[in-house]
């Protein structure tokens, strides 16, 4: 063993430095006794030898303490390089071109991460890396082997990121982990019921089976400009607790957000839904923003509640929308929207003001037994005439004025034949203010 400055000459100097001190104190006493006195002589002696005992002890332990924290030093080294050799190998097999090397590669990052919590977030930051990197599926692919075998790899990297985000199970689960998957390829990605912190799948390309399904992020979560070319996309009562952005983004198939919860601001600004898109029993507790979507497809929000400002301006319905018994707590804003077919916004609650100001009405409209706090604005609005608008019925004070002629009837953006909604004083009572009816179940 490597001696330490501690380990020779320090102790030789706590055992001769109390042979001289004795010695002095018996000097000392012979000469002012004039004789020798054994009894204070021993007591010195003693005491001496005692002191020196406690300081060799406490030195000792000293050197002891020194040993075993370069003890503990070496093994953390020891540790350490193990670790690191094995991620540098685990990420060296990534790049090898054949596919069972990468699942080795993969699966070693996995064991690494999960036994050196440290190792974490970079293992999964290696994961989310090697899915950023471009790939084709095997349908739009020359070499169908290849990318079926490298389908297989992207596969099982994202089944490793999901199991260690679900924290269900409890020796598998990873806490506090940032996604970013950014621009990545994702096959039937599922991250059901897993927590996140941040997630971000800006411009990803989701095919095959998607599900968010109870999903939630503790942090911002970014979908925008993604694709979702999936017959299904299912984010059904996922919980986004620092708000959501989906702008930009495109549904191919259908979309479910059925009980989703959004604590922040929630962005579909752009958003294009192919297929049927489904917000019932969603809530927003601050601003939900759906400027200028298309929805393609029938869109459902009944029973959804949003606590802050909602705004649809510029959106277009090409199909049946349903707003039943939905809670607007602040303004509502709609300027221009366009609904092609029916809408239906039956015992809607709007506590603050409604603006649908130039807003087109293709289909039937339906505001039975809703309630504003204020006047509806429909200024400017404009209605098709040449369709069977039997169901319609109209907030309180708005009737529909006829073209007054061909041209007047026209827009040019749309065909069929136009008239306005126009306001008159209705000598109806107003309905009575409804109590407070406090959040709804669905709050977040």
């Amino acid at each position: 063993m490597e001696r330490t400055p501690w380990s020779w000459w320090r102790v030789a100097a706590v055992v001769v430095a109390p042979v001289f001190g004795l010695a002095a104190i018996a000097l000392v006493v012979f000469l002012v006794s004039g004789g020798p006195a054994l009894d204070s002589v021993s007591t010195a002696v003693g005491l001496g030898l005692l002191a020196g005992f406690a300081v060799a002890l406490m030195i000792a332990a000293w050197h002891v303490w020194r040993l075993s924290q370069s003890a503990a030093a070496h093994e953390f080294d020891v540790v350490e390089r193990r670790g690191s050799d094995a991620y540098a190998r685990a990420a060296d097999q990534l790049g090898s071109e054949k596919a069972p090397v990468r699942l080795a590669g993969l699966y070693g990052l996995e064991r690494l991460a999960q036994v050196d919590a440290r190792y974490r977030q970079t293992v999964v930051n290696v994961i989310c890396s090697y899915l950023r990197m471009p790939y084709a599926p095997p349908e739009q692919a020359n070499d169908a082997v290849a990318d079926v075998a490298e389908r297989g790899v992207r596969v099982a990297a994202q089944r490793i990121i999901a199991a260690h985000l679900r924290p269900a199970e409890d020796d598998l689960f990873w806490p506090d982990i940032d996604v970013d998957l950014s621009g990545a390829t994702l096959i039937d990605f599922r991250m059901d019921n897993c927590r996140a912190r941040l997630a971000t799948f800006d411009r990803a390309h989701f095919a095959g089976d998607i599900s968010f399904v109870g999903s939630q992020f503790s942090g911002p979560a970014r979908f925008i400009a993604a694709r979702f070319v999936s017959r299904r996309a299912d984010f059904q009562t996922s919980w986004f607790a620092a708000g959501v952005d989906f702008t930009g983004a495109g549904f191919a198939g259908d979309a479910d957000f059925n009980g989703m919860k959004v604590n922040g601001e929630a962005q579909f600004t752009k958003t294009v839904f192919a297929g049927m898109v489904d917000f019932s029993q969603a809530a927003f507790s601050a601003l939900g923003s759906f400027r200028t979507v298309m929805f393609v497809g029938r869109c459902e929000f009944a029973g959804a509640w949003f606590a802050a400002e909602a705004d649809f301006s510029g959106s277009t319905f090409s199909k049946d929308a349903a707003f039943n018994g939905v809670r607007f707590g602040a303004h509502v804003e709609a300027l221009g929207a366009y609904f092609a077919a029916h809408c239906s916004f039956r015992s809607a609650y709007f506590t603050r003001n409604a603006d649908l100001r130039a807003a087109r009405f293709g289909g039937n409209v339906d505001f039975t037994e809703a309630w504003f706090a204020t006047t509806a604005m429909l200024d400017g609005g404009r209605v098709r005439m040449d369709v069977d608008r039997s169901l319609t019925n109209w907030p309180r004070g708005w009737t529909i004025r006829e073209p007054r002629d061909d041209t007047d009837a026209r827009l040019a953006d749309r065909e069929g034949s136009w008239g306005y909604l126009i306001k008159f004083n209705s000598p109806e009572k107003p309905p009575p203010v409804p109590a407070e009816r406090g959040a709804p179940p669905n709050a977040p």
